[in-house]
């Protein structure tokens, strides 16, 4: 009898994630042993090297892929982001629309996050405003590898860019979470799309995408000597969503005052599973897109196809 591989796992606790992290949810021919991920943690660091699976951000890995670093890509995808309620500005700032943004001061924790990509390649597909033809400062160096282009003004200002915002040094700002000015209601930031919800939708209506912001990783020589491993995960990481779904069919668990509404207009706008995973028709549009404004962005010198970016399924 095989014994199943003991492989670590990197994870944030996210409902959908919840199972596999809690053991509910098992893989096939694996003995998980997994860690929860802080908040950031995909981000801030190469997790492939410290651990055999991993959460990681999909702008860090994609630079590490195109690099031959050695990691790949499974096609599971943790974390997905609606990015236009993301962005932010000042009041004082005279930014009514999107395209204000065009000669203003936009601030960033670091500019290589994911959100920000999204984010630059929505504004400038949209609405026309290009990521040199506004100033960014942020509060860090870049790490990952990641060089801007020459032709974008980048400062680094090494204070929190959410202060920037409220002591008037910057115009607007794209964290990658809901800062904690905004959620109390201080007078000084406000949403740059003054109806994000209708913004949300009428954006997935036209583009079909949602946009994906982490995937999961292995290192390639794992890969290569398991390729069964990305079947096996895709099937445990399939089950742990549709439990989560399961989950919500009894809305009076959920503890939002009109959660049975919220489910209902949610299915409407964007289908009964709008986190699948695998290389479906849908997923490869949104990451066609994402490859496409990680290369304008110089993130990466080319665009792969995503049979290089992403392990195949095998059995």
């Amino acid at each position: 009898m095989t014994r199943d591989l003991e492989l670590t796992l990197l994870l944030a606790d996210y409902h959908r994630t919840r199972p596999i992290l809690e053991g509910d949810v098992t893989a096939r021919g694996i003995k998980l042993q997994p860690r929860r991920a802080e908040t950031g943690e995909a981000c801030m660091r190469p997790v492939y090297e410290e651990f055999d699976i991993a959460e990681m951000s999909l702008s860090w890995y994609m630079m590490a892929r195109c690099r031959n670093e050695p990691v790949i890509a499974l096609p599971i995808f943790p974390l997905r982001m609606q990015i236009h309620p993301y962005v932010f500005c000042s009041p004082a700032s005279a930014i009514e629309r999107p395209e204000d943004l065009k000669g203003k001061r936009i601030g960033m924790d670091q500019y290589r996050l994911t959100v920000g990509l999204w984010a630059r390649g929505i504004l400038q597909e949209h609405y026309g405003v290009r990521p040199e033809e506004c100033e960014w400062v942020t509060s860090e160096p870049e790490g990952a590898g990641y060089q801007p282009p020459a032709t974008v003004s980048i400062t680094i200002a090494y204070k929190s860019a959410e202060a920037m915002l409220l002591d008037g040094e910057i115009d607007a700002l794209i964290p990658p979470n809901i800062v904690p000015s905004f959620r109390a209601k201080d007078p000084r930031i406000r949403r740059l799309f003054k109806d994000p919800r209708d913004t949300v939708n009428d954006y997935f209506r036209r583009t079909k995408i949602f946009p994906i912001t982490h995937t999961l990783v292995v290192r390639q020589s794992l890969f290569d000597q398991n390729p069964w491993l990305v079947s096996s995960l895709l099937d445990a990481f399939n089950q742990a969503e549709e439990r989560c779904r399961k989950s919500y069919e009894y809305a009076k668990r959920l503890a939002f005052p009109s959660a049975v509404l919220i489910l209902e207009e949610e299915e409407e706008v964007f289908g009964d599973n709008p986190w699948s995973h695998g290389l479906t028709v849908q997923n490869q549009v949104v990451l066609e897109k994402f490859v496409q404004y990680a290369h304008e962005q110089g993130y990466i010198p080319e665009r792969p196809p995503l049979g290089e970016l992403f392990a195949p399924v095998g059995n």
